[in-house]
């Protein structure tokens, strides 16, 4: 037994089993404890976590999948009491830095003000262009009526609202057209358009020029349309670089006040214990079996798991109709791939003007993908199977933020690669993987150039490790493509979308669930809503189950 985890045999039986220790299924776990359900998360990796787990990636220098937790929803850190879990946050002053053509830097400020004036310089009236864009799609969201903390909505209940002729138009423009049209359309300086591209991409295998991408642009929108907040400070008001802030002690924090808010709420963890079965009796779940043998009755299981995955461990007695060979062919198509450097100081980037100026900047997330012409080779590339020659990479050197994450003197420096496919059309990731590193670290190179001579050590995750350690199917983070034809009731299909299986008992949560939308946590809110909402229905037979003797 791992330090911190619980024995089923100290405890009852569990009301419910969550499969799956992801900030998704913790999320989850602890609302079901907190309305008195006792709950066992099971979680095959030693540690929980899954992608936002801290990881020491070399001797002393730790770092996480995930950089960020820009959309880590304020309702659910509020509702779940992480803050006096000991989650805190610091809130670097620029957000963001993304060199641009022309060896310029776009330097993201919190002060409207100060930022305006940056993308005014770019061209004669930007500024309110920029800002045109943007409430172009949060005009949308708030027409469309919907909530992202309930279940997702019919095709029917989508467009009931979009009466106008100008709502139809947005919804073709945002839904069906391109993010490089819609920039187009309102005019946007191609500075600009480099600054908004990456976000547009960031949701699946595709370019600029893809239909549908604009709907990544839309998830920031969509929650503020959901809960409406007076608070003086809100991040998701910031829609080109808004972010909560950097946890301190890294993203792990945030899964370390998850799992003490529901310790402290009666749940149970168990880690290192993979769940090789989801049993099924009489038509209804009955619990799951571990790789070790053991069986262990609920009469509740969420699986935050890739629903593919779960659909692979159910058992072969539950009918699921055409649904499960379905989800057995839908494709993932990821693209994860993390690099982590291991530095003697502080990375500088060649445009600072003196050492200060160079830490300050250091402390911010940064993107390379200096033009929109720049994405869309890089994602094409990435379409095609090939290594290419323009990584986009996403990074942070959190050591900054938070000391304990590199030895004293020394940083950590963690890349995230946007552009990596799974299959390779020439070679292997065996002998690719190192050769993306290096153009990686030579893409930094032309901005940071002093970079290359601070690395100590690095090491990578390439996409068929991502798939064998992290259970990333495809190296596919979300769980599947977020796109418009992989939300709302196709996510993660018609039919299988309102997280309620087939199987009574069963529910699906996870980012391969409705929204999806990496570190937000309403995946695992809204299952848990609708296990509650199921428990007290009048004719619901859970209630009866658990009424029986534990």
């Amino acid at each position: 037994m791992k330090p911190g985890s619980t024995s089923v045999g100290a405890q009852k039986r569990p009301d419910v089993l969550v499969v799956g220790g992801g900030h998704n299924g913790l999320v989850a776990a602890c609302y079901l404890a907190g309305a008195g359900l006792k709950v066992l998360v099971l979680e095959a990796a030693d540690r929980l976590g899954g992608p936002v787990a801290t990881v020491e990636f070399m001797p002393g220098y730790f770092s996480t999948i995930s950089n960020s937790p820009g959309s880590l929803e304020p309702k659910i850190v509020e509702e779940l009491g992480l803050e006096r879990f000991g989650l805190r946050f610091v809130r670097p002053d620029p957000t963001l830095v993304q060199p641009l053509e022309g060896g310029r830097l776009y330097v993201g400020w919190r002060d409207p003000a100060r930022n305006n004036a940056q993308i005014e310089a770019f061209a004669a009236g930007e500024a309110a262009r920029y800002q045109a864009f943007f409430a172009y799609l949060q005009d949308f969201a708030d027409r469309l009526g919907i909530s992202l903390f309930e279940p997702p909505p019919s095709l029917q209940q989508l467009v009931r609202n979009l009466t106008r002729p100008e709502d139809q138009e947005a919804f073709s423009r945002i839904l069906l057209g391109s993010a490089r049209d819609l920039m187009d359309e309102f005019g946007l300086a191609p500075e600009t358009q480099a600054l908004i591209g990456p976000l547009a991409v960031v949701g699946g295998q595709v370019t600029p020029s893809t239909p549908g991408t604009p709907f990544n642009l839309l998830m920031r929108p969509l929650s503020l349309a959901s809960i409406k907040s007076e608070a003086d400070y809100d991040p998701r008001r910031l829609p080109l670089r808004g972010s909560t802030g950097l946890p301190v002690g890294g993203m792990g924090a945030i899964i370390a006040a998850m799992t003490a808010s529901l310790q402290q709420q009666g749940g149970a963890v168990r880690t290192g214990e993979r769940v090789e079965l989801l049993r099924v009796r009489d038509g209804r779940i009955a619990g799951v079996v571990t790789a070790a043998g053991e069986e262990i009755d609920a009469p509740l299981v969420i699986s935050a798991l890739n629903p593919k995955t779960t659909v692979a461990l159910l058992d072969e007695a539950a009918d699921w109709g055409p649904l499960r060979g379905k989800l057995q062919r839908k494709q993932m198509r990821g693209r994860a791939f993390k690099i982590v450097l291991a530095l003697d100081g502080v990375p500088r980037y060649a445009a600072a003007a003196d050492a200060a100026e160079a830490r300050l900047l250091a402390t911010a997330q940064f993107r390379i993908a200096p033009s929109i012409d720049y994405l869309e080779e890089a994602h094409s590339d990435m379409l095609l199977g090939r290594l290419s020659d323009k990584p986009v990479i996403w990074g942070l050197c959190p050591s900054l933020s938070s000391p304990s994450l590199a030895p004293e003197g020394k940083q950590v420096l963690s890349l995230n690669i946007g552009n990596a496919p799974y299959r390779l059309r020439e070679g292997s990731w065996a002998t690719q993987r190192d050769v993306l590193a290096k153009r990686a670290i030579a893409a930094l190179a032309e901005w940071m150039p002093t970079l290359p001579d601070l690395i100590t050590d690095y090491r990578c995750i390439d996409p068929i490790e991502f798939e064998q350690r992290y259970g990333l199917v495809e190296a596919n983070i979300t769980h599947g493509d977020t796109m418009p034809w992989n939300s709302f009731w196709m996510r993660p299909m018609a039919g299988l979308h309102a997280y309620r299986t087939p199987t009574p008992g069963l529910y699906l949560s996870g980012n391969g669930t409705w929204p999806g939308n990496y570190v937000s946590g309403i995946a695992g809110h809204n299952a848990a809503r609708a296990v509650l909402s199921d428990l007290a229905s009048a004719d619901s037979p859970l209630a009866e189950l658990l009424r029986s003797p534990r």
